[in-house]
């Protein structure tokens, strides 16, 4: 996957390594409650979106870089670039500005993910059966 943002492929390229990660798991939508105590849960997928833990996946990334004495991604350049590739889906507030972390209820709980469509990441989800 190559992006025109640096800041964009290189977060592209951790969030796939994370997912395709064994210390790392998603879970089914419907499955919530499943969840597993010695991985780290990323987020949950359905059969259109991926919704990822902004906290999770972002902590994940700074801590990284951090160890590599590299800067921490601007988020606000990387979601707007990854919207206008048209990887996230968005939430259009009453002032016609854009939430790029829309609000989704995964069982009692109302979150805002970062939420990708599946089809950004064919390979990574259900095919190795392990989320």
């Amino acid at each position: 996957m190559i992006l025109e943002d640096k800041q964009t492929c290189c977060f592209m390229h951790l969030v796939e390594r994370f997912i395709a990660d064994n210390n790392n798991y998603l879970l089914p939508v419907k499955q919530y409650m499943n969840t597993v105590p010695n991985k780290v849960l990323l987020g949950y997928y359905d059969d259109e979106y991926i919704y990822l833990i902004p906290s999770v996946v972002i902590g994940m990334c700074d801590k990284l870089l951090i160890e590599n004495n590299l800067a921490p991604f601007n988020m606000q350049t990387v979601l707007k670039q990854l919207f206008a590739l048209n990887y996230i889906k968005v939430h259009w507030i009453m002032s016609k500005e854009v939430r790029y972390r829309p609000q989704k209820r995964i069982g009692s709980t109302k979150r805002r993910y970062i939420t990708f469509y599946r089809r950004v990441f064919p390979k990574s989800i259900g095919e190795r059966g392990r989320v």
